[in-house]
């Protein structure tokens, strides 16, 4: 389901401004959860005075497309996720197609014992042969990755999750958002 769909079925239920507190039950969230969400930049508000005081007004569809999102993190195919995939290739263009760990180093930003640890747990998979681990030809090279092994390391939900993001995953992450939202707005999905 890509997001028209999602927002269409879910739109007319909901007037087109809401306050913070009914964000919280839409999304099913406390309000200090609501709270680091918008200082974080991921639902976009504007203070309004009312007879009541000032109150927070958020658009109803940056809430559909934040909810749209977390449904999409953590499943393999969508609209999102193949975007994800080929952000990645185009990036990954110029490495060859059997990668070594220091490759992975250089084009996440992390070290060779994070990288080293998600080989252990299974979570990036090497090339192997018989459950055994296939190991560069030339002496200390390591072990070998292959290009659509990595790819889906990097658009699935443990590499997305990761909370202490490397500088170059924060900024690689950072681009693909930008482009992502740049490209549903191009398709008309969010009232920008």
């Amino acid at each position: 389901m890509n997001f028209n769909e999602y927002s269409s079925s879910e739109i007319d239920r909901y007037p087109e401004y809401v306050t913070q507190k009914e964000m919280c039950a839409i999304l099913g969230i406390c309000k200090s959860t609501a709270y680091s969400i918008q200082k974080k930049g991921m639902i976009p508000f504007e203070y309004v005075s009312t007879s009541e005081g000032r109150r927070q007004r958020i658009k109803i569809t940056d809430i559909l497309l934040y909810q749209y999102e977390k449904m999409c993190f953590d499943e393999i195919e969508n609209e999102y996720i193949e975007g994800l995939r080929r952000y990645y290739q185009k990036q990954l263009h110029d490495f060859p197609q059997l990668l070594l760990v220091p490759d992975v180093m250089r084009f996440t930003g992390y070290s060779k014992s994070a990288v080293n640890n998600w080989i252990l747990r299974n979570e990036l998979k090497p090339l192997s042969y018989k459950n055994k681990r296939l190991q560069s030809f030339h002496r200390g090279k390591g072990t070998l990755i292959t290009k659509d092994s990595f790819l889906d390391f990097l658009t699935g939900p443990y590499y997305r999750s990761i909370t202490r993001k490397s500088a170059v995953h924060k900024e690689q992450a950072k681009q693909y958002e930008q482009l992502f939202g740049t490209f549903m707005s191009k398709r008309g999905a969010i009232n920008v």
